[in-house]
Formats: structure tokens, sequence, C-alpha cells
């Protein structure tokens, strides 16, 4: 789902507390930054060395879409959910223990596969429509899997236009599920408040999320980290090696969500609250200030937030680091 609503430019203030965490990373006498330090390091020289070869950073052509190409990036999102699945980052095989799993916004049906592979479980698919995506391939529908063709911020906005507590999301996922895998676009603010969204409406009170982000060091990603981890018992991220390995791409794990706190509830209605300013006139993504109802920056900024970053984030650092290493040998 590609980001149709451009960031808001930031006014001088804000860019500079948009800093404050690489700051305080690349500033910070924790051992783990020093992965942070060596990274950062890492990726101005990736930069420089593009702008030196070519005077400016090349455009790669995306490949010519066919069934066989659709099918390889199929079996490859099986594999990553397995690697992730059976890492000892996560509880061991955790997706095969789900009785009922959502996947919103995976483009390709591995995910959704490897859970129905690997379990008794049933589940549905969000994904745009046909009409929308690079393919009309999917998985066959059965009594354990149906897929939901919808353009994710228009079923969110068409829920919440409505009154949520008497007007319920509309089948198949009218239903709690004990494992939401949330794999759509990572780098648009809409998009990701629209599952984050989803995902409380729909998880089951203990359920588990797993959510794609990117570059754990970002505001608005440790903003959304922080945030999750006030309503799960236990979070673990994870950066498989044979995808995503050089770039910032991260799998976030919270385990045990519980639904029955205050702190879910105020994230719930926090939410709520910035999905109606953004779309009081048109669509835009949040501002800077705005995006406080997600998490305040401040509060990210505290010593044990900053903390929780990095004990998060030194895997993710390690394995983009040795890839980035790699490519340069």
């Amino acid at each position: 789902m590609p980001s149709k609503h451009p960031m808001l430019a930031m006014d001088a203030p804000a860019e500079a507390e948009a800093k404050w965490l690489t700051e305080a990373l690349l500033g910070h006498q924790h051992p783990d930054c020093d992965t942070f330090r060596k990274l950062e390091g890492a990726l101005s020289y990736q930069m420089a060395i593009k702008i030196h070869a070519n005077g400016i950073v090349p455009h790669v052509h995306p490949p010519r879409i066919t069934p066989d190409l659709i099918s390889r990036r199929a079996n490859t999102m099986y594999e990553l959910l397995r690697t992730i699945s059976l890492g000892s980052e996560h509880p061991y095989g955790f997706s095969h223990r789900t009785a009922r799993f959502l996947d919103v916004g995976s483009k390709y049906d591995g995910f959704s596969r490897y859970v129905l592979d690997n379990s008794n479980g049933s589940g549905v698919r969000v994904f745009l429509p046909v009409d929308e995506r690079e393919d009309n391939w999917g998985i066959p529908l059965s009594d354990r899997h149906e897929e939901y063709p919808v353009d994710l911020l228009t079923l969110v906005a068409s829920y919440m236009s409505s009154d949520p507590t008497t007007h319920p999301l509309p089948a198949p996922l009218n239903k709690k599920f004990d494992l939401v895998i949330l794999n759509a676009d990572s780098s648009c603010p809409c998009v990701i408040l629209a599952q984050l969204l989803l995902a409380l409406y729909t998880i089951y009170n203990g359920g588990q999320i797993l959510l794609t982000l990117s570059c754990i060091e970002r505001p608005l990603t440790a903003r959304v980290v922080i945030a999750i981890s006030k309503i799960a018992d236990y979070v673990t991220t994870s950066k498989p090696v044979r995808i995503h390995a050089r770039s910032g791409l991260f799998y976030l794990h919270a385990q045990a969500v519980r639904t029955n706190t205050p702190a879910y509830r105020k994230l719930k209605d926090n939410l709520e609250r910035l999905w109606y300013r953004i779309h009081s006139t048109h669509t835009r993504n949040p501002t800077w200030d705005e995006q406080d109802l997600i998490t305040p920056w401040e509060e990210v900024m505290k010593k044990s937030n900053v903390n929780l970053i990095i004990e998060l984030g030194k895997p993710l650092w390690e394995t983009q680091l040795i890839a980035l290493h790699r490519a340069f040998d």
C-alpha cells in the first residue's frame, strides 16, 4: 500500500526534538549503543559511496510481475515467518498455537499459508483489492481461511464513521483473533495508525500482535514500540537474516496483549482521537505534536524507555551492520 499522504513539514522546534533519540543513542554510554554508532557510520559510508559512484542515488526499476515471481515472493514470506516463529528471539513456535489469526496488509500469502500449514487454526487475510495489487493469486478459500480484499484506510474509516459500540466490524472481522499479523506499509503513518486500530479492535485478551516496523530509532517507530510495550506482558524484536537484513525493517512481537487494562483503553481512545483529527477534512498524516497521542515524546525520552529501545534495537542493529559489512567486502 503506497504512501499517498506526505508528512507535513515540521517547524524548527519539532525538527530539533525529532533528533533527540538518535542523539541520545549516539552519545549514550551504554555499551550496546556502540553497535548503533557503527551502524550509523556504515549507513553514512554506504550513501557516500553511492553518490560518489553515480552522482545520484540510483533508481532501481522493479521487476516485471509474473506468476513465478509472485510464487517465489510468497514462498520467501512463508520461510520468513518460519524463521521468526522458530527463532530464539520469540516463544518457540508461537504462530503454531493460534486458534484464529488475522493477517493484515501482507502483499503475498506466505504468512497465512505458513500459519495454516502449521496450526489447526483458521484465519482471515485482509489485503488490497485485486485491481490495486500486482497479483490475483491467493490461497484457495476453505472453511479454515477467508480472504477480505479491501483498502485498509477505507475499512477503518468506514468503521470509525459509525458507532463502534453498536456497529461492529463487518464479517469476517467481527470476531476476535488471538494472533494479529500487521504487515502493511510501515513507512506511512496513516497506514500504521489504521493497522494499530484494527488490531486493538480485533485482538483477543491475551492475544499476540506481530507488527512490521522500520528503524526502531525513528521517532514514530519508537512511539509505537513504547505504546505497544505498555499493553503487552512482553515484547521482542527480530530481523531475519534472509530478508530485510540490510534495510531498517524489523518485526515487533507483542505477547499477551491485555485488553482489560487502563493502558489498553487509553491507547485505544487516543488512537481514535488521532484518527478523527487526521480525517476531519481530508486524509493526512499526523503532525509531530499529534503523534504524542501514540506516546508523548517526553515519555519516549525517559531513561527506562530509551533503555528499552536499546535492548530491543541491539539485535536489529547487529544484523543490519553485519549485512552492510558483507555487502562491501
